[in-house]
C-alpha cells in the first residue's frame, strides 16, 4: 500500500485548492503557482534590492538575486586560498584581520587601488601575507613571474 505523498491545502491570495507534497509544506510560501508568479511579477527592483540588502551586511554577496559583486568572489577565494591550500598553509600566509573580518574593507582598498575585473590580485612577497602593503592588482601574465 503506497501512502499519499500529497495534501490539498488552499491558496492564500485565491483561495483555490492546490495539491502540495506533505514534505514541501515547511518551505511553501501559502500562495498556488499562478499567484506566485504574479506576486514576483509584481515585485519592484526597489523591493528586490531591500531584501538583497537585508539578507547580507554589504549587498554583494551571491543570492538567488543576484551572480554577486566580483570583488566578494575574489575576497572569499582569498581566504579559502589561506585555509585549505597545503602550500599556503605550509608557508604561514593569512589575510590581516581587517580584511579577514571585513569585506567592506577589503573592497574599499581594492577600488582605490585599481581593481578590474580582468586583473588578479598578487602577493609582491610570496611568503608574506594579504595585507594592503602586500598586495597589488596585476595582469595574468605579471602574476605568473612573481614566483
Amino acid at each position: 500500500m503506497v501512502k499519499n505523498k500529497y495534501v490539498v491545502v488552499l491558496c492564500k491570495d485565491c483561495f483555490k485548492p492546490c495539491n502540495k507534497r506533505k514534505d514541501s509544506l515547511k518551505t511553501w510560501q501559502g500562495r498556488c503557482r499562478s499567484c506566485a508568479k504574479k506576486y514576483m511579477h509584481s515585485c519592484t527592483d526597489f523591493t528586490i534590492n531591500a531584501t538583497k540588502k537585508a539578507n547580507t551586511k554589504h549587498g554583494d554577496a551571491k543570492n538567488k538575486y543576484s551572480k554577486g559583486h566580483w570583488l566578494y568572489g575574489r575576497w572569499l577565494k582569498m581566504r579559502r586560498r589561506c585555509k585549505e591550500y597545503p602550500t599556503y598553509i605550509a608557508k604561514g600566509i593569512q589575510v590581516c584581520d581587517e580584511w579577514s573580518s571585513s569585506y567592506p574593507a577589503f573592497k574599499k582598498w581594492a577600488e582605490e587601488n585599481g581593481a578590474d575585473q580582468t586583473l588578479e590580485l598578487d602577493r609582491t612577497d610570496n611568503y608574506g601575507n594579504y595585507r594592503p602593503e602586500n598586495c597589488r592588482w596585476v595582469t595574468h601574465q605579471v602574476n605568473c613571474q612573481n614566483k
